[in-house]
């Protein structure tokens, strides 16, 4: 035995074992890319765009809730979702990692550590969020729900577009986001555009009644007479018909996983919602 141990150690490998082991490192490469991108592309994004200024508080003195509207909290359960959902296909695609508690751990790490840079903040623009938090790890368990128990959970989370007359702000701004953060663009209508994006955009939480139907809860900003989005809530309620999920349940093969993908975190629907509660509340 310790002879043919010692001889299969010296023994070359063989061009398959080579070729096996060049595709593993190359596949894993991949992950790794994407690992990349998330964690040091998104740290210097996030720094030029949240950040700017520098760090420089003490995260533990600064625990407050600075955005308390709704929308707000739905849109961190979204990423507590979506984020695990990407690192458990990144682990299982490049990895051969079937691993989802290693995906929300990581997800919990990487929202919990946006919480602490906010409360860093040397302006003070930011704060450590107990309601951010809270709704980070909902969605991270709101994921395993599903997950754990496929098909059965006939709920998504999602996001859209509630202004489309006014998405071009939130284009031209996230291609300009090094800059006019702060004090606004003053060719804007006002300088509040983190507000201002988030009444062009909305979450919504949307339940299935069939595959392709669904009746939806959704959370926004109100707009000002100058339309811009200012602190508080709007609610409504929808209906929707969804043609990504219609084709994929008459044509299942058809369909990429891409799309799929956007069809769970983006309202493609076609529907309508009623905008039924409104309270503004200016800081």
């Amino acid at each position: 035995m310790v002879f043919s141990a010692a001889f299969a150690e010296t023994t070359p490998k063989t061009p398959a074992v080579e070729d096996t082991a060049k595709a593993l490192w190359q596949q894993q490469w991949v992950g790794w890319c994407i690992f990349a991108t998330e964690f040091f592309g998104g740290a210097v994004v996030a720094s030029q765009y949240w950040w700017k200024h520098g760090l420089g508080r003490n995260p533990f003195e600064n625990v407050v809730e600075q955005e308390p509207y709704l929308e707000d909290k739905m849109w961190h359960f979204w990423n507590g979702v979506n984020l695990t959902d990407l690192h458990y296909w990144t682990l299982k695609t490049y990895y051969s990692r079937d691993d989802p508690a290693m995906a929300m751990a990581m997800t919990f790490v990487v929202l919990t550590a946006v919480e602490t840079f906010d409360a860093s903040d040397k302006d003070g623009k930011w704060g450590f969020s107990i309601y951010d938090e809270t709704a980070n790890i909902g969605g991270i368990l709101f994921w395993y729900l599903k997950h754990r128990y496929p098909g059965r959970v006939p709920v998504d989370i999602r996001v859209g577009i509630r202004r489309w007359d006014k998405v071009e702000r939130v284009i031209r701004r996230g291609a300009n986001f090094g800059r006019n953060f702060d004090h606004g663009d003053p060719n804007e209508c006002c300088p509040m555009s983190h507000y201002d994006n988030y009444s062009i955009l909305k979450a919504e939480l949307a339940v299935r009644v069939k595959k392709y139907l669904t009746v939806s809860f959704a959370a926004s900003l109100p707009t000002d007479e100058n339309g811009c989005g200012i602190p508080g809530d709007l609610w409504g309620i929808g209906i929707g018909f969804d043609p990504i999920k219609f084709a994929e349940e008459k044509c299942p093969d058809k369909i990429p996983p891409l799309v799929k993908t956007l069809s769970r975190y983006g309202s493609v629907s076609i529907g309508y919602t009623w905008w039924c509660y409104e309270r503004i509340a200016t800081k």
